[in-house]
C-alpha cells in the first residue's frame, strides 16, 4: 500500500465521501476506484463457509501450503495492560502448521485481537499461503476486516491498515466468527503471550 492509498484509506475510515478522499490524498479517482476494488476482492463474508481447492492444490512443489485455516485471540491482562496474541495455524484438513504466541506490551484487547491476526496472516505467508480463513471470536474485527463494520477508533486505524497490508498479497482471505470454546487453544497462546513472551512451535503432520 503506497503513501496516497493509504491517506485514501484514512480520509475514507475518517468519514470523507469517496471522491472527496480520493481528492485529499492526490489519487485520481480511477485509480482509488481500482484500488478499493482490488482489497475489497480479498475480504470475504463473516460466517461464510471457505471453499477449499483439492488436496494436490494445497501443497507447492516444496511442500509449502497453500491454503491455511488459522484461528487467533488476543488477550490483554487489565485492557489496556501486559497483551499477548495468539493463534493455530492449520491446513484445512485440521494439521497443525504451527501454533504462536507473542507479547506485545501495553495495549487494549481489540488492539491484541488485531495483532493476533496480522500475525497468523505474516506467518500463514512464509508458509506459501495464498488463500486463508481466518477464525477468531470477535465479531468487531472479524466485521471490521471484511468491510462490515467501518473502523470508528482513531486506535484500531493504524492496526487495520497493518492486516490490510498483508492481505494486498494473498489471493483469498475470508474472516468467520465462531464461538469462544471454539477458540479455547488460540485463547490459551494469547494469554500465554501476555504473560510470558514470545514464542513458536512447529509440528510436523501426522504422515510425516
Amino acid at each position: 500500500m503506497g503513501r496516497k492509498e493509504e491517506t485514501f484509506v484514512r480520509a475514507l475510515i475518517g468519514g470523507l465521501t469517496f471522491a472527496d478522499a480520493a481528492h485529499e490524498a492526490g489519487l485520481p479517482e480511477d485509480r482509488a476506484r481500482r484500488f478499493l476494488e482490488s482489497v475489497a476482492g480479498f475480504a470475504g463474508t463473516v460466517g461464510s463457509v471457505f471453499e477449499f481447492g483439492t488436496p494436490d492444490s494445497r501443497e507447492g512443489a516444496r511442500g509449502e501450503v497453500s491454503e491455511v485455516v488459522i484461528h487467533t485471540d488476543g488477550a490483554s491482562l487489565g485492557n489496556p495492560g501486559p497483551s499477548g496474541a495468539g493463534g493455530v495455524i492449520t491446513t484445512p484438513s485440521g494439521e497443525i502448521v504451527e501454533e504462536f504466541h507473542e507479547h506485545i506490551g501495553h495495549a487494549t484487547n481489540n488492539v491484541a485481537e488485531y495483532e493476533a491476526v496480522r500475525i497468523g496472516i505474516a506467518r500463514a505467508l512464509e508458509h506459501g499461503a495464498r488463500r486463508v480463513l481466518v477464525r477468531l471470536d470477535s465479531e468487531l474485527v472479524a466485521r471490521q476486516l471484511s468491510g462490515r463494520y467501518r473502523v470508528k477508533d482513531k486506535k484500531l486505524i493504524d492496526a487495520y491498515l497493518r492486516v490490510g497490508e498483508l492481505l494486498s498479497r494473498l489471493d483469498e482471505v475470508q474472516f468467520q466468527t465462531i464461538p469462544r470454546e471454539e477458540n479455547a487453544r488460540a485463547d490459551a497462546l494469547a494469554k500465554m503471550g501476555a504473560r510470558r513472551g514470545s514464542g513458536k512451535t512447529r509440528r510436523p503432520s501426522p504422515s510425516a
